[in-house]
């Protein structure tokens, strides 16, 4: 009896459960494959794609084989499309374009099969848990390790000491020329020849 039952367990974790959540990690502007197969092939008349959060978003949603633009959530709009779109061999992955922080997150990825009885609840298939994050060492730093615009700052305080300085001395060129120089008096005697 335990040769079974581990054979069982080994097969089990071997071939993994598509319930078992994936984890993903990207970076920003990079493209993110969410992988969901249905290990029945079943004709998938409503497929869904959610995000779970404080509320749930859907990602994206097909039913009878056609986008439902209208039930996507804002945030996902164009940037999101099938992996394969006829769905060949039960895959129903899904391609997110250009992931942002705000894309971390968990998604799920549910089903109506087509032998399914009428009114039932969507079947989970898979659950993706996204990370969204700057590659190590970058935190907003230029090459030097600089934080972007910490040097603005430095600019400034430098700058404005000197244009109030090159703006004093301006002045007093200005005012100086301005008052001119007394012309050569005409009350001095003249020589006569």
């Amino acid at each position: 009896m335990l040769p079974v039952v581990v054979f069982l367990a080994l097969l089990r974790f071997s071939s993994g459960s598509s319930a078992d959540p994936q984890n993903i990690t990207a970076e920003p502007g990079q493209d993110v494959t969410l992988r969901c197969k249905d290990p029945e092939k079943h004709k998938i008349p409503l497929l869904e794609w959610s995000k779970k959060d404080s509320v749930n978003k859907n990602l994206f949603v097909i039913r009878n084989g056609r986008p439902l633009p209208a039930d996507q959530h804002e945030s996902f709009k164009n940037r999101v499309f099938l992996k394969d779109s006829q769905m060949n061999d039960g895959d129903l992955s899904v391609v997110l374009e250009n992931v942002t922080v705000n894309d971390t997150g968990t998604y799920e990825c549910r089903v109506i099969r087509e032998n399914d009885p009428l009114g039932s609840p969507l079947n989970m298939i898979s659950t993706i848990n996204l990370q969204v994050s700057l590659p190590p060492g970058d935190k907003g730093e230029d090459e030097d390790g600089v934080k972007d615009g910490a040097g603005r700052g430095l600019l400034g305080l430098i700058a404005l000491p000197v244009l109030v300085v090159v703006l004093v001395v301006v002045l007093w060129i200005y005012r100086k020329k301005s008052r001119g120089f007394p012309a050569e008096s005409s009350d001095k005697p003249t020589e006569d020849l």
